[in-house]
């Protein structure tokens, strides 16, 4: 039985020794791969005429802007709430955000965003809580929603720094993850990465917590029915990518705002996806003709001398073609051994630069040469072709304001104008819908309290409005516009916080200058 029990072990020792070979091997192999990729010399794009210049290295991986074939619409396209063949996985969507991030923080990306952002955002947007007519709503609970709302507003810093973040996020990543929070008797707006949003490890444990009736999809970490990617249950967080810090929040306390999906697709698409290509061409473009301006801005003087004139000063020497002449050193000048002046390689385009052509024909590239202006166009068409995508004017993608009529571009009803109305009217809705929810964290707890008032949860839906409104881009025809307003309010239709809000005045702080210019006097004499 002993001399079973030695050949086990010495089979055991020995398997031992072949898996920690093998590990070793792949691992000197890895090693090997890594240190020849860090000392491999960068890639050099070799001068061809047949073989353009490839201008989206980049970019080169990603599936889109590829020339493959078209591929077919099959009935699981939407399954999983996927958006094939743009994405099928969360890695496929982070690549997707990682080439949006890169562009938006290029000078024209900055500029898109930036320009959507001030003209959506503006100087923030308004937040009222009204009476609904006909409901006998009480003043007091009216005036107690809107502390909540204030109350909100100023504990998360929301309103114009939140707002553009959020509003920047939203066209970048194609998603706003918000997560409600409670926290020292307050709600805690708590904003997550997309990439937090992720789908869990242990999904049967997770059901038995929520207790589940039935196994649920949880694919890019939003839990669904199985066939149904509307129906959802709930979000899955793992903040800053820690496996011990995650969360489930159900759907009552996640804000999710998606852009450019369908309903039944479970995440959102960045606003560049269309136009990655283009927009990563119009960037190199831009490059190499400021780095190929630069080197010829920075030629002082080109020396074309004959062949075989100046042998006295070393010009025309064919032994340095290429060459230019070295600056002196302290002595004044730098003299060879031959008495020539001495010649050096030189890569670095500093200004003033003198060239020796050493004999040799000097040729202007492409920036030098009458064709200069050709790329200029090529780069603005490019542009324009890229701020389609949002409607955009010219000017505000390329800072040229030569074919624009700043004035028709924020007309009422002009494409522009539409586009920014439209993206203020969604955030408006998702906003409301982030303020029912805050409102319902306060009843479920018992800070307001509805009882006082003999109300519930359905009639508080009842007989009170959340109104979110944002700035019209609209300052063309003002006189016109206001008297329409003017009109409405007349007749009812129109309140003053919302007529306030469309020519970005704030009521509640026109409402108390008012009061402080004329003061409303006391019945007891003096002023109230």
């Amino acid at each position: 039985m002993t001399h079973a029990s030695n050949h086990s072990t010495d089979y055991v020792h020995e398997a031992n020794q072949l898996r920690a070979r093998l590990e070793t091997h792949f691992l000197r192999q890895e090693l090997a791969l890594v240190e020849n990729a860090s000392q491999s010399p960068p890639r050099v794009i070799q001068e061809s005429f047949p073989d353009p210049a490839p201008v989206r290295q980049g970019f080169a991986e990603l599936p889109f802007g590829s020339a493959g074939p078209v591929m077919p619409d099959i009935a699981s396209d939407r399954a999983d709430g996927d958006l094939r063949p743009v994405f099928g996985t969360e890695w496929q969507l982070a690549e997707l955000r990682g080439a949006a991030r890169w562009l938006a923080h290029s000078s024209y990306g900055t500029g898109i965003v930036d320009g959507l952002t001030s003209y959506i955002v503006r100087t923030g947007f308004d937040y009222q809580t009204t009476a609904i007519r006909g409901q006998n709503t009480p003043r007091q609970l009216v005036a107690e929603v809107q502390r909540i709302v204030r109350a909100l507003l100023d504990d998360n810093q929301w309103q114009l720094d939140f707002e553009q973040q959020l509003c920047a996020a939203q066209h970048v990543d194609g998603e706003i993850i918000l997560a409600l929070e409670e926290d020292a008797g307050q709600v805690r707006v708590r904003r997550a990465e997309p990439a937090w949003l992720t789908e869990p490890a242990d999904k049967a444990y997770l059901e038995r917590r929520i207790e589940a009736a039935s196994p649920l999809n949880w694919k890019y970490g939003i839990a669904t029915d199985m066939h149904d990617a509307t129906r959802v249950r709930g979000y899955f967080i793992q903040w800053n990518a820690d496996s011990n810090a995650w969360r489930f929040y159900s759907s009552g306390r996640v804000v999710h705002i998606k852009s450019n999906t369908p309903r039944h697709v479970k995440r959102g698409l960045t606003d560049f996806y269309p136009v990655v290509s283009e927009l990563a061409d119009a960037v190199a473009l831009n490059h190499r003709m400021s780095k190929g301006a630069a080197i010829q801005a920075s030629i002082a003087m080109i020396i074309e001398a004959a062949h075989g004139s100046g042998v006295g000063l070393g010009i025309g020497d064919p032994t340095h073609i290429g060459a230019s002449l070295a600056r002196p050193n302290g002595s004044g000048q730098q003299l060879s051994a031959s008495g020539r002046y001495a010649s050096e390689r030189r890569s670095d385009w500093h200004e003033g630069m003198v060239i020796d052509t050493k004999g040799k024909k000097f040729q202007a590239g492409p920036m030098g040469g009458a064709q200069s202006d050709g790329f200029v166009k090529v780069l603005q068409a490019g542009l324009r072709s890229v701020g389609v995508r949002w409607n955009m004017p010219e000017h505000l993608i390329s800072g040229d304001a030569s074919n624009n009529n700043y004035a028709s571009i924020l007309e009422a009803g002009s494409p522009f104008v539409c586009r920014i109305e439209a993206e203020q009217e969604k955030l408006c809705k998702a906003y409301e819908r982030m303020l029912w929810s805050v409102l319902r964290i306060h009843f479920e707890t018992g800070r307001l309290n509805l009882r006082r008032y003999g109300l519930t949860w359905s009639d508080l839906r009842r007989c009170v409005n959340l109104i979110v409104t944002g700035t019209s881009p609209v300052i063309g025809q003002r006189r016109d516009s206001f008297e329409v307003d003017a009109q409405l309010y007349d007749r009812g239709l129109m309140s003053a916080d919302t007529l306030a809000a469309k020519y970005d005045l704030d009521p509640e702080e026109e409402r108390e200058k008012r009061e402080r210019a004329h003061p409303v006097p006391s019945p007891l004499g003096g002023e109230s």
